[in-house]
């Protein structure tokens, strides 16, 4: 067996101790801010030996990364140590804990962003794209240096574009690696570029420590977690991959190819990150395989390093896009999940790991056919369907409240008198929790709002800024309850303290004010300050929980209005028709074009009896074009795993072969999948997946 080399490195060192701790301290917090979180294909994490593992869209911040550990910890019994941005180890508290937790510092170019003086201008696009010239500037100042980045300006949502210098010729000309995008003809900077345009500047960054330390950590068999997209954002879509992930995993492998270094893709899925009680699914896809040429070429260096890095990451990529769900923008992914909702039966309740696959496999279908007049013509149908649903103000699943033929006027009233008188009951439950704990809510948003109104000014990139409100609610929250809990728990105990000495003031206050009356004089204050700092959190958890129930209860009245309003009931009925008629429509595309997309679609059962799906991207050298250190924005071409194994989950009626998804996805996760079920959890497992209306009716999954 290869001995080890002594660790060199002197960073942040891993302490278990405090790695355990925290995960089990953060474990509770994500427990109370997420509804659920579901591990699909957690039983394909290695329990042994060096592991990359490859997560985006990096949509939550440190959020990711905390699933993340809690997923390797709870299913493999393994630690993380998460690449993570230099300028976050400068954050008070974050910084310790995460050097602690293992994490590894990266200096990123972005973060040293600055103006540029001057303007820069393109001579002659046409037949020199990649010559640049200075309006005002010397290029030979210290702010220009071969590997450093010119930084267009942003144009609307897009990411500014950025190249690299290969040269700097003279004072007022350099030589740029590839030519930008944005001198094409049409583009709203093709003119400017052509006269002179503000930029940014990047600069070349050494990051030859951190390749070291993440080499001698993989050397021991460790687990390192990359987000290769570089930053957090909350596109609908990936960014471009950076090419660190591979040179990573190629360094590793040419420092030792006998490693076995496994590269696990990672798909972070969320439904509403930013928001309290959200779900989410992190799906892990099949691992990504090095070729033995691929690693000589990346000794070799030159053009053939570049081959190299540029054929991995290209195969990343293509993990990647199978566990995630891209859209190109937010209006495409509200009407794909607007016809994934109407592809279902309207009772139907899916898994969550379903509801991922059948949106990728939608989003993949009509990537290919959206100018196809069928599909064009299906589009507007949708949007105008979802024009009718805001105008009533009423969701998909409850247009069900049309069907005056099973729910009468009568019922209908009397669901919503009950439903009422449960949402006052809930009301009161949560009165004193929410008198109690207000200045949590208060501050939590207060600060999460400052945050992101924070990452949205300092970064190119980001939409909204949405991907650091969870991380922020959930960081101030743990702070902030357990002080709040802290300083009630005080006061109480010196006021039980003081009204036992029979003090003036504990005279003249109403008897119910006086805490004698409730606690007995034999009950010592060191018992009951822990006591009642417990009945803070029991509190605490009682009135979240009972506040969940009646934020779902609300969303649950606007159709019984509608539907009682002599005025409205009618476009409830109608919209239920048209609901019914486009859900045809969306079946019958779908059974059109679906077997030329996907070849596995004549499958009809959404239960398969044995189905454990297996096998892994192998990676291939090519030869790459000179391009930057990122993936090409356009180049999202899915590949198919070199298994052989089934690759769909059938379903019966409506629901055809649209899915991907094996038994131990759906189920569990924690082990390697088995070749039958027991006959208890065959049928619970049926039940689950065919389809139940929910308990309450209440919540859209």
């Amino acid at each position: 067996m290869r001995s080890k080399a002594p660790r060199r490195y002197t960073g942040p060192v891993l302490v278990p101790w405090v790695y355990d701790l925290g995960l089990w301290l953060f474990t509770l917090a994500i427990d109370i801010f997420f509804r659920e979180v579901y591990p699909r294909g957690a039983w394909k994490i290695p329990k042994r030996g060096p592991v990359i593992i490859v997560a985006a869209p990096h949509a939550n911040q440190f959020v990711d990364s905390l699933l993340l550990m809690r997923i390797f910890k709870s299913h493999a019994n393994r630690r993380i140590s998460f690449l993570i941005a230099e300028k976050s180890m400068r954050e008070p508290y974050i910084g310790p804990l995460a050097a602690a937790m293992g994490a590894l510092p990266v200096v990123r170019a972005m973060d040293q962003v600055k103006p540029g003086i001057g303007q820069i201008y393109l001579p002659n696009p046409d037949d020199a794209p990649t010559t640049v010239r200075a309006k005002g500037v010397d290029f030979h100042s210290s702010q220009f240096m071969i590997g450093g980045s010119i930084v267009l300006p942003k144009t609307g949502d897009d990411a500014p574009e950025q190249q690299q210098i290969a040269e700097i010729i003279r004072q007022d000309e350099l030589r740029i690696k590839k030519p930008f995008e944005s001198a094409k003809a049409g583009h709203p900077l093709s003119s400017t570029l052509r006269t002179g345009i503000s930029y940014k500047l990047a600069p070349h960054i050494d990051q030859s420590e951190m390749f070291e330390a993440v080499y001698d950590d993989l050397a021991h068999g460790g687990c390192i977690g990359i987000f290769p997209e570089g930053g957090s954002h909350d596109r609908p879509s990936l960014l471009p991959l950076k090419a660190g992930v591979a040179m990573i995993a190629l360094g590793s492998l040419a420092h030792d190819p006998d490693s076995k270094l496994t590269i696990l893709p990672c798909g972070m899925n969320y439904f509403n990150p930013n928001k309290f009680r959200s779900r989410a699914v992190i799906e892990f896809g099949n691992p990504v395989q090095v070729r033995a040429d691929q690693i000589e070429a990346y000794k070799a260096g030159g053009s053939s390093k570049r081959d190299a890095v540029g054929s991995l990451l290209l195969t990343i990529e293509q993990a990647l896009a199978a566990v995630t769900q891209q859209a190109p923008d937010h209006e495409t992914l509200m009407l794909i999940q607007a016809t994934r909702r109407l592809y279902k039966p309207l009772r139907m309740k899916l898994p969550l790991p379903l509801v991922i696959e059948l949106n990728r496999r939608l989003l993949t279908g009509y990537t290919r056919y959206k100018n196809d007049p069928q599909v064009i013509q299906l589009k507007d149908s949708v949007a105008a369907y979802n024009r009718r649903l805001r105008a009533l103000g009423v969701k998909d699943h409850q247009v069900e409240w049309g069907d005056i033929q099973q729910r009468s006027r009568w019922m209908i009233l009397g669901t919503l008198v009950y439903r009422v008188m449960e949402l006052l009951a809930l009301c009161v439950g949560v009165l004193p929790s929410l008198a109690l704990f207000w200045p949590v809510f208060v501050i939590t948003k207060i600060i999460s709002v400052r945050k992101q109104r924070k990452a949205l000014a300092g970064s190119v990139v980001k939409l909204q800024g949405r991907d650091v409100v969870g991380t922020w609610k959930i960081l101030v929250a743990m702070g902030l309850a357990p002080a709040l809990y802290t300083w009630y728990t005080a006061n109480v105990s010196i006021w039980l303290h003081y009204c036992r000495h029979d003090g003036y003031y504990a005279q003249v206050v109403p008897w119910w004010m006086n805490v004698t009356a409730y606690v007995p004089r034999s009950l010592s204050i060191w018992v009951f300050a822990p006591f009642f700092f417990g009945l803070m959190i029991a509190v605490t958890f009682a009135g979240l929980r009972m506040g969940e129930i009646s934020v779902d209860i609300i969303k649950s009245l606007p159709p019984l209005f509608v539907a009682l309003n002599p005025g409205s009931s009618d476009s409830l009925v109608k919209l239920r028709a048209q609901r019914q008629a486009l859900s045809t429509r969306v079946v019958n595309a779908i059974n059109t074009f679906g077997p030329e997309v996907f070849p596995d679609f004549e499958y009809e059962n959404l239960y398969i009896e044995d189905m454990a799906v297996d096998g892994a991207y192998e990676s291939e050298l090519k030869s790459m074009p000179n391009s930057g250190a990122s993936t090409p924005r356009h180049r999202r071409s899915r590949s198919r795993s070199s298994s052989k194994g089934p690759d769909s989950l059938r379903s019966s009626g409506m629901l055809r072969a649209l899915t991907s998804m094996s038994k131990e996805d759906i189920v569990g996760s924690g082990s390697e999948p088995s070749s039958k079920y027991d006959g208890e959890l065959r049928a619970r497992h049926r039940s689950e997946i065919q389809g139940t209306s929910s308990s309450n009716g209440l919540v859209d999954e």
